[in-house]
């Protein structure tokens, strides 16, 4: 029940199966030509069209695994490359592009910037339930 769907593979059967029939079908215009020669011979054209699946579940497990499809409602299935993080401008700061692990101790926490003391009671009114509700 979402808008969007990103597929970025798996090897899950029943996962191939749901995004192929996210995909859809396809209509095949088939032409076939036949000749017979002699003294009476003929000449036919036959005209065929056929559905078939855009991609099959097995089309879909052997998918390259630098391809993505995104589902968007309202739209067709978009097929393109899975952005490969590793060019990103900051994986630099990250621990897999060669940066120290980020130290969350080390991090102050916002309340540390407050200036208020709360063992001064008169900084402080206590409301009752009725001057919330305005009553």
């Amino acid at each position: 029940n979402c808008d969007e769907f990103l597929y970025l593979g798996g090897n899950e059967k029943e996962g191939h199966k749901y995004v192929s029939e996210l995909l859809g079908k396809e209509t095949l215009d088939t032409n076939t030509y036949g000749q017979t020669k002699g003294r009476s011979g003929s000449y036919s054209v036959n005209y065929q069209q056929t559905g078939r699946e855009l991609l099959t579940p097995d089309e879909i497990r052997l998918l390259d695994n630098r391809k993505a499809i995104l589902f968007i409602r309202g739209e067709r299935p978009i097929m393109d490359d899975k952005y490969d993080l590793k060019k990103h401008v900051n994986f630099r700061y990250t621990e897999d592009g060669g940066a120290s692990p980020y130290d969350y101790a080390k991090t102050p926490l916002a309340h540390d910037d407050l200036k208020i003391d709360i063992n001064r009671l008169d900084d402080y009114e206590l409301l009752s339930t009725e001057d919330i509700l305005g009553e």
